[in-house]
């Protein structure tokens, strides 16, 4: 009865992990891991498109009872999720790590994106502190990355937990799904930004990758 036991356990483990992700979530730290259908798409037909909240009835309130802080504006290239409704869960890369929130898909032009070769994922990655290093070697994609929490070099904390992966893998059209020990981590090609989304066993208390990596300058 043992295995029976052990696989009734897991499937219910599987079930409470899927009820947990809210289908109405869409928010910086979240949207690795709470987004699926992952593209990039340019805003488009307004001069200015404000990212909406995701509680208290939101988005379905629209503008202005939604309204954040953050907008992003006509021309600018977003990372996108899944829909609820008319409105598409969007993330927008910048120097201070993202903002992210619903906005409404009609103001959004999808960007077509080739399958990537070895090459496009090759190049050294970074979500704040964390880093990923990819290279490519004999058919598939050699990784070496670091995370750290709260930070690399805190100032104001007694000590800092590490993570780290290392693992080999052959991409799956635009994603790569890497296994080192107990640290499982998906990572989704979208030109210069990956989105990496991990199984919370990747290190310290409270180290994650979860994020959106953008391609370090070249120096």
């Amino acid at each position: 009865m043992r295995p029976l036991f052990l696989l009734s356990t897991l499937l219910s483990t599987a079930a409470i992990a899927s009820e947990m992700v809210d289908p109405m979530s869409c928010r910086n730290g979240a949207f690795p891991s709470e987004q699926s259908d992952f593209a990039l798409a340019k805003v488009v037909g307004t001069p200015r498109l404000f990212l909406l909240g995701d509680m208290d009835g939101c988005p379905a309130k629209g503008e202005p009872a939604c309204r954040q802080r953050s907008y992003v504006i006509s021309g600018d290239t977003v990372l996108t999720g899944r829909d609820i409704g008319r409105f598409r869960c969007a993330f927008f890369p910048n120097k201070g790590g993202g903002s992210s929130g619903w906005v409404d898909k009609t103001h959004l032009q999808p960007l077509p994106l080739a399958t990537p070769k070895l090459k496009d994922w090759a190049g050294d990655w970074h979500n704040g502190d964390n880093n990923l290093r990819i290279r490519a070697r004999g058919g598939q994609l050699y990784v070496k990355g670091n995370a750290f929490w709260p930070s690399a070099n805190p100032a104001d904390w007694p000590s800092t937990h590490l993570g780290e992966i290392e693992a080999s893998a052959a991409p799956k059209g635009a994603t790569i799904t890497l296994r080192d020990d107990i640290c499982h981590m998906d990572v989704h090609w979208l030109g210069d930004a990956l989105v990496v989304s991990d199984n919370a066993e990747c290190g310290g208390m409270n180290v994650r990758f979860n994020g959106v990596y953008q391609r370090a300058a070249k120096r």
